[in-house]
């Protein structure tokens, strides 16, 4: 028969029977601010991911319009009159890409088109740096922006700004190397 000394005691002192109040509430505690954490760097995480998505389809639109751009400056028919005087090819892209009356001047600023993004909706501008055409008149500088659409609020986070992508290009026409 076994000694009660050497056996396995059959019951536990009360003092190590369980858990005390005090260490429950701390463990309780603790699981709760790492939760509170975990469950906040999943929502920024969310709102990165889908600003993220926005700005690369903002970018690919950019893209997109100055391979058209380039394509319609590729195919600008070679005509003597750009050759000469201080209006060169950039404005005859220019007149192009715009398409305003005959007589008309030719905006600075277009709008491209629009479309949504993520559930919002953006328009894309394009914008003719002209200032430096004097220089190179067969050069034109064209800066993308894409941005809210009038009606849209932008305040789907902080700091959201209106303008979610922007790129400069420079395009020069192919007919204007037939110039002399």
């Amino acid at each position: 028969m076994k000694s009660k000394e050497k056996g396995i005691p059959l019951k536990l002192p009360s003092s190590e029977s369980g858990f005390s109040m005090l260490e429950v509430i701390i463990a309780i505690l603790t699981i709760t601010a790492f939760l509170t954490g975990t469950l906040q760097l999943m929502a920024v995480n969310a709102l990165y991911k889908v600003r993220s998505e926005r700005q690369a389809q903002a970018n690919f639109w950019i893209q997109e319009d100055f391979e058209d751009t380039k394509y319609q400056a590729s195919t600008l028919a070679f005509d003597e009159k750009w050759c000469t005087g201080e209006e060169g090819y950039a404005t005859a892209l220019r007149r192009q890409l715009t398409a305003p009356p005959p007589d008309a001047p030719i905006p600075e600023e277009r709008l491209v088109a629009k479309k949504p993004i993520v559930g919002k909706d953006y328009s894309l501008f394009q914008t003719f740096n002209i200032a430096e055409q004097l220089d190179n008149p067969h050069r034109l500088r064209i800066e993308y922006e894409v941005r809210l659409a009038d009606d849209q609020t932008p305040k789907d986070y902080p700091n959201q700004e209106n303008v979610i992508a922007e790129s400069s290009v420079e395009v020069i026409p192919d007919a204007s190397f037939n110039c002399p």
